[in-house]
């Protein structure tokens, strides 16, 4: 039966991820279909970086009105003066008044015409209107409409060529004809159900990466609709920003991927979306394979700066580091194509510098998908890890001698989960966190019994144990007042589980042997463990406290120790709800032995020199 469940959750699950894979890429192709975008992007007076454009249609491009009009003025103003010569005396010739005597004019004399200029006139000269205003007729009937006609498999430009203002309208005929011929509604509906089909199989294979790299991101189809969610925002923006104008595409901030998945998961996911997110969005803007990998490139420099983020400033440095990746792709693709700097568009640096500067959007967008989600975003927990913070503060001032356990539960948990895998500043940032319940009353936690004096023997076993469970609602109840985040209060809530409090409930069996024990006042409420994150925490909360006390840390007694309480709160069934595997434990084990035996080794004592 337990099987038969198991298997119809997974068949749920499964349907589930396909069935937000399916709405994303419906929702994807209805946002920013690729059926209507001209591939080649272009501007008067600018350049042609693409490669070589043969054009599978006859381009005609016809001359404007106004053209028109200045070729006729042209015409006129330019007309050929015809002349007969003439026996007669003519004083004045009115047609030859205010030109420059090296003008050029037409001299008929029998059937042969011939030209002189007006300053080489020996002969009497008489204006034949006739034949001027005919000859003038010819050329301005003969005047044609077309400026350029490229036949069908001819080149309209090649690659580096100045896009004139001839070029630059056969390219536009070029691409009406591309987008009319698509926009058709057969066309339409074929290209629609192309690409869907296509973001569909990228989204699954997405999904099969994380089924075998991430399984546990794959688990989780809240972690999955957070992954889509950020998708679909960049795909919603960058068809804003094509559908006002296809050359503004590098404004798009298709950085923000990186840098929200790498936030809240690891930076293998992080990168695989990002490649997932712009092939996607390559289906539907001009030149397509530039545009790719200047994305690609910048990502990936992205998610190598966000290793190394430490605070909130540090997007600013980001900023700055996606503005000059872009400069110098942009000015080794120009050198490439032209090899000079002469073709450079400075109107691209100025879209690089608008896409760089919003990246700082990855602020609003992180704090609004971690209220939406439920989930810590990492930049988030480097400011919760400050031990500076107003609770740990005060932590470390109501009682030291937990916030310096709650330091070394910290260093050691953080190591472990490196070691079996998780996210180690979650857990570091647990641990911190895991006793803050404890400063409200600290004296009576004995590590913060320094005086000699304890208030635990002033008072019953029932009311020690209900102090000292007290603690984790007390820590709840704090971190609520400090807007602690849910993930930090699971370690509050949990580091303890189900477990007794030994000591005081051994001690009420020892005094009052023949009296009935209320189990649930020495036992702490819960809930148990359910990540491997919050079970390292007890593992090493139990482990690193009760080490304290031995008397010899020798290797013996400290592998006993380790062993005696790992395997107590397995037998109490303390892991059963986290995903923790005995392999994991064994880890623990070892690395947890290694680990206080260096803490607690006793350095060699060398002979004082007299």
């Amino acid at each position: 039966m337990t099987k038969n469940k198991s298997k119809l959750r997974k068949v749920f699950s499964i349907i589930g991820k396909l069935l937000l894979v399916f709405i994303a890429s419906a929702l994807m192709v209805w946002i920013f279909p690729s059926t209507s975008t001209f591939k080649y992007d272009f501007q008067e007076g600018g350049f042609w970086e693409h490669e070589n454009l043969i054009s599978p249609i006859d381009i005609r491009v016809d001359k404007t009105e106004l053209e028109l009009s200045q070729e006729r003025k042209a015409i006129i103003d330019n007309k050929k003066l015809y002349f007969n010569i003439t026996n007669d005396t003519i004083i004045n010739i009115p047609e030859l008044q205010g030109l420059p005597l090296n003008h050029t004019i037409k001299v008929i004399k029998d059937t042969n015409t011939y030209e002189i200029q007006i300053s080489d006139i020996t002969s009497n000269l008489q204006f034949n209107e006739k034949v001027t205003q005919s000859n003038l007729d010819a050329q301005l009937s003969n005047i044609s409409s077309i400026k350029e006609f490229i036949e069908k498999g001819d080149e309209i430009i090649a690659k580096g060529e100045k896009i004139t203002p001839t070029k630059f309208d056969a390219l536009t005929i070029y691409k009406q004809d591309y987008e009319k011929k698509i926009t058709e509604k057969k066309t339409i509906y074929k290209q629609i159900i192309g690409q869907f089909i296509l973001v569909s199989i990228a989204l699954i294979a997405m999904l099969f990466f994380f089924k075998y790299i991430s399984p546990e991101l794959y688990r989780d189809n809240k972690k999955i609709l957070l992954i889509l969610s950020v998708i679909l925002l960049m795909v919603a923006t960058t068809s804003l920003i094509v559908n006002i104008n296809s050359q503004y595409i590098y404004i798009a901030p298709l950085c923000l991927t990186p840098i929200l998945i790498r936030t809240f998961f690891d930076s293998r996911s992080a990168l695989y979306v990002f490649l997932v997110n712009i092939i996607i969005i390559g289906f539907s803007v001009p030149n397509s394979f530039e545009f790719i990998f200047y994305q690609l490139m910048v990502g990936m420099m992205v998610i190598i700066s966000m290793e190394h983020l430490e605070k909130r400033s540090d997007f600013f440095k980001i900023s700055l580091f996606v503005f000059a990746t872009y400069a110098v792709i942009y000015l080794a693709l120009t050198l490439i194509q032209d090899a000079a700097l002469t073709k450079i568009n400075p109107y691209r640096f100025l879209y690089f510098g608008v896409n760089a500067a919003m990246t700082l959007f990855a602020f609003p967008i992180i704090y609004i998908f971690e209220k939406a989600f439920g989930y810590v975003s990492e930049v988030s927990l480097l400011e919760y890890s400050n031990t500076n913070s107003k609770v740990l503060r005060d932590l470390s001032i109501k009682a030291p001698g937990t916030f310096q356990h709650s330091v070394q539960v910290a260093n050691l948990a953080e190591d472990l989960i490196h070691q079996i895998g998780g996210n180690s500043l979650l857990v570091r940032v647990g641990a911190l966190h895991h006793d803050i319940g404890k400063s409200l009353k600290p004296m009576f936690f004995i590590e913060n019994q320094h005086t000699g004096f304890n208030p635990h023997d002033e008072i019953t076993n029932e009311e020690s144990a209900e102090v000292i469970t007290s603690h984790i609602v007390e820590g709840v109840k704090l971190a609520y007042k400090y807007k602690l985040p849910e993930p930090i209060i699971d370690f509050i809530r949990t580091h303890h589980g189900t477990s007794k409090t030994k000591y005081f409930y051994n001690k009420q069996k020892l005094e009052h042997p023949d009296m009935p024990i209320d189990e649930n006042l020495f036992t702490y409420k819960g809930p148990k463990p359910f990540s491997r994150e919050t079970a390292v925490v007890m593992m090493v909360d139990s482990v690193e406290a009760a080490s304290r006390s031995l008397k010899e840390h020798s290797e013996k007694t400290i592998s006993n120790l380790v062993d005696g309480i790992i395997d107590d709160q397995i037998k109490n069934d303390q892991f059963s709800n986290s995903n923790i595997t005995f392999r994991d434990i064994t880890i623990i084990k070892q690395v947890l032995k290694r680990k206080l035996q260096a803490i607690y080794h006793t350095r060699i004592q060398y002979p004082v020199n007299n």
